[in-house]
């Protein structure tokens, strides 16, 4: 079945719209639990249309319950697995593909609906030393990571691509260490990738912090090998 064209700079499309209290970014994976009636009526018609749906964080208001107001910049999240449970309720994996601005709120019932604008992406100064040592502090990063979980590796795959390299920054961050939500919020609404990644360095570097500490607490006699 036909899909909705989600190209950036297009005109407005119409999307249903998950408000939640967390932000998605592009290429991040986001595992849901779906119980209520309204979620699980939408999520089985993205399902049967191969459509995607808008994460959007809650501004005011609750996931459960009445209508809340989300924030007006939002990821398009794709499902890419679907487990059917009892009385209709489903886990399923989804993962960010494209920012959107929130035109206009169209529907509030059963769930929210709007018009939403696909956002271009600029990658700002591409010769940024941010980018560079973004770069270099993702690698890291990635390392640290591994070694958390007892493994290793001499080289991390890092996005060569500014863009990317900032969302797939913000998500490993927001899936690690502990950032406010309303910093999350506004690693998503920056207009430039060369924005997002000098916000980034501090929490990165952070990160890198938090990481070390942690796999030399549960192994005194190991960290992450540099070669």
């Amino acid at each position: 079945m036909a899909q909705p064209q989600e190209t950036p700079g297009q005109d407005s499309i119409q999307l249903s719209l998950f408000p939640l209290n967390l932000v998605l970014f592009p290429g991040m994976a986001l595992p849901l639990h779906i119980f209520e009636e309204r979620y699980k009526a939408m999520i089985g018609d993205c399902l049967e249309r191969e459509e995607p749906f808008g994460v959007v964080l809650i501004k005011e208001g609750q996931e459960a319950g009445e209508p809340a107001e989300p924030f007006r910049i939002g990821t398009t999240a794709r499902i890419i697995q679907a487990e059917r449970l009892e009385e209709g309720r489903m886990n399923i994996l989804t993962r960010g593909e494209h920012r959107f601005e929130l035109v206009e709120i169209t529907q509030q019932l059963p769930h929210l609906a709007g018009r939403v604008k696909i956002l271009n992406e600029d990658p700002g100064d591409e010769r940024s030393v941010a980018t560079a040592e973004i770069a270099e502090g993702y690698s890291s990063f990635l390392r640290n990571l591994t070694a958390l979980a007892g493994g290793w590796t001499a080289q991390a795959q890092v996005p060569d691509d500014p863009v990317q390299l900032s969302f797939a920054v913000a998500a490993s961050l927001a899936t690690s260490i502990d950032i406010p939500i309303q910093v999350r919020q506004h690693l998503l609404e920056v207009a430039t990738a060369k924005e997002r990644l000098d916000l980034l360095l501090e929490p990165l570097s952070r990160g890198n912090e938090v990481l070390v500490a942690e796999v030399e607490k549960r192994n005194p006699f190991r960290g992450p090998r540099l070669n």
